[in-house]
């Protein structure tokens, strides 16, 4: 077996990147996609976010079925300002439409209990199927609580009692966190997600098309009858592959960027905000380790299809082991990430970028990554150049 030689490996790495980004579909997938990934995702769920938690009381439409003559509590329900809609053959069904996103269902004896000093009940009917009814109770809850108060105090001042008796603590509420660590925070929960899937699904379409495509275009095979040994091809290939998934990387993060600076509530979060020299060299090495890790993968993978389809085909579930492990850390807090996690693939990669978004630098938990992380990319890469090595795999029929 011929031996491993850098001036091939570098020859077949310079052609396989030229190839690479002589197609137009790699610049659209690798580069642009990513880029704009970020800020279209936020712009859609910050805006439907928004859209929902501040939805104003004025567009917010009610419905009253008034079973007495409940006129004082109407006209205050009038006075806040929130939207009654009159006239309505079926509010139920209107409810159950959209049309209106709750019905308060006041009882005939309702303002003369107050009167009386008794108490009263209401009913609010709302679909909790819909997030914007559920929304509205809450709402309407505010609104009826602020009455209530209202008449409390009223009886307590008839009675010659200081309303304030009802509040004996004022609780105030000081955030002792910083707008850079705010920033932080909010990042943390989001990046290390996307970044690691970019990072390690970035080098996909590379990787099928430089074996499994190949293949099935009849260009591997006189590949591999040249001067340079099949370690050597395989490491260029190899080394193509996780350069496409660090550029993909990269594109998601400037996507980020960009979508700070256009999106004026997060750009005032993000002024502040600061990564430190430290901090983006090792987000750098653990989105290196993670492409190279994935690289190798979807290489091996793709070596062993007999075509570029069966290729995407074995490939593909690849996706899902980096989006489950970003799903289970996304909600911890850095402080309650289990240490086993930075020595498991992915995991340690989103807690390493949760930690360092967060300001955190554990030169702990940076080790045992890193060390981990080089254990499985000898593993990966000897999985990969033994499917390069095997006829049986590299040739199937």
């Amino acid at each position: 077996m011929r031996k491993l030689k850098f001036k091939h490996v570098y020859i077949v790495l310079k052609k396989e990147l030229k190839d690479i980004f002589r197609d137009k579909k790699t610049w659209i997938v690798t580069i642009l996609l990513p880029a704009l990934f970020i800020p279209i995702m936020m712009y859609i769920v910050i805006g439907g976010a928004e859209s929902i938690s501040e939805q104003k009381i004025s567009d917010t439409k009610i419905a009253i079925i008034d079973e007495g003559n409940n006129a004082k509590f109407i006209n205050y329900l009038k006075s806040t300002g929130i939207s009654i809609v009159t006239g309505l053959q079926n509010p139920k069904e209107s409810l159950e439409k959209g049309d209106i996103r709750a019905i308060v269902v006041i009882p005939s004896d309702f303002d003369k209990n107050i009167e009386e000093g008794k108490n009263a009940d209401l009913t609010i009917q709302v679909d909790m199927s819909n997030m914007k009814s559920s929304n509205a109770e809450n709402m309407i809850r505010g609104l009826i609580k602020e009455y209530a108060n209202n008449i409390v105090k009223e009886r307590l001042i008839a009675k010659g009692i200081d309303p304030k008796i009802l509040d004996p603590i004022a609780i105030k509420t000081e955030n002792i966190a910083s707008q850079s660590k705010m920033a932080g925070s909010f990042l943390a929960f989001i990046v290390p997600m996307l970044l690691t899937l970019w990072t390690a699904t970035g080098g996909m379409g590379a990787a099928v098309d430089l074996a499994a495509g190949e293949k099935e275009r009849g260009t591997l095979e006189p590949l591999l009858t040249t001067s340079a040994s099949r370690l050597s091809i395989m490491a260029g290939k190899y080394l193509a592959v996780t350069t496409m998934a660090l550029i993909s990387a990269i594109a998601s993060l400037l996507g980020l960027f960009a979508s700070f600076s256009l999106n004026k509530d997060m750009a005032s979060l993000n002024a502040d905000f600061r990564l430190s020299t430290t901090a983006i060299v090792v987000m750098f090495v653990a989105a290196f380790f993670t492409a190279s890790i994935f690289a190798a993968l979807e290489l091996a993978l793709s070596a062993y299809a007999k075509s570029f389809k069966e290729g995407q085909t074995y490939i593909s579930p690849l996706m899902f082991i980096a989006i489950i492990p970003a799903y289970l850390v996304m909600y911890k807090m850095p402080n309650e990430i289990p240490i086993s996690y930075f020595a498991i693939p992915v995991f340690g990669t989103i807690s390493i970028f949760k930690e360092l978004l967060y300001g955190i630098i554990n030169m702990t938990h940076i080790g045992i990554f890193v060390f981990s992380s080089i254990v499985y990319v000898a593993i990966s890469i000897y999985i990969a150049a033994l499917m390069f090595k095997q006829e049986w795999a590299l040739f199937r029929v």
